[in-house]
């Protein structure tokens, strides 16, 4: 966004066609946002993580100047001990899955095997540095994150299924490295 020009765009403020159908776009994401969400009961979370807080979907206006959307599952963002896993659909760029885990709980969890890649931005909130590979790799870090890219489709239910899925993924991969971690 060029924030030196003095002059505003009027023929973009005034295009009330091209706003609604933004503005539709989003109420469409949010739906299925919390569509996904909802196929993860609370009850089934603490099957995997006992501070669970259930989900919680958000939005905003400016992730480097575009809006975006996330679902957050769990919302243990504790670093050492949480997990949290988060969709976000961040406009114009992507979505994406993320799973913060605890440093202390979670370390020998590995997400390579679900075509994941580790997070290695100097913190997890750093979303574009990470997505648009703007950083220099942190060995040192505080946190464990994973992330990848989802697919979008334009249909809706085709979108609800891959994203439930792929966190489906996730919620089996954990509760099998909880499972060996018991041993």
């Amino acid at each position: 966004m060029d924030k030196k020009s003095d002059k505003l765009d009027l023929d973009l403020w005034a295009d009330e066609n091209l706003i609604r159908r933004q503005n539709q776009l989003k109420y469409q994401f949010w739906e299925v946002l919390g569509a996904v969400g909802d196929e993860f009961p609370k009850s089934e979370l603490s099957l995997y993580h006992c501070k669970v807080k259930g989900k919680k979907l958000a939005q905003g206006q400016d992730l480097m100047g575009l809006p975006y959307q996330v679902l957050d599952i769990f919302r243990d963002f504790d670093l050492e001990q949480g997990l949290n896993i988060r969709l976000l659909n961040w406009f114009g760029k992507g979505v994406y899955l993320f799973v913060l885990c605890g440093t202390n709980s979670h370390t020998d969890w590995g997400l390579e095997e679900l075509d994941f890649q580790r997070s290695w931005t100097s913190s997890p909130w750093e979303y574009s540095e990470l997505l648009l590979e703007e950083f220099s790799e942190n060995e040192n870090l505080n946190y464990i994150q994973w992330f990848k890219s989802l697919p979008v489709s334009s249909a809706l239910s085709q979108n609800q299924k891959d994203w439930t899925e792929a966190i489906r993924k996730v919620l089996n991969s954990l509760q099998t490295f909880l499972a060996k971690k018991q041993k």
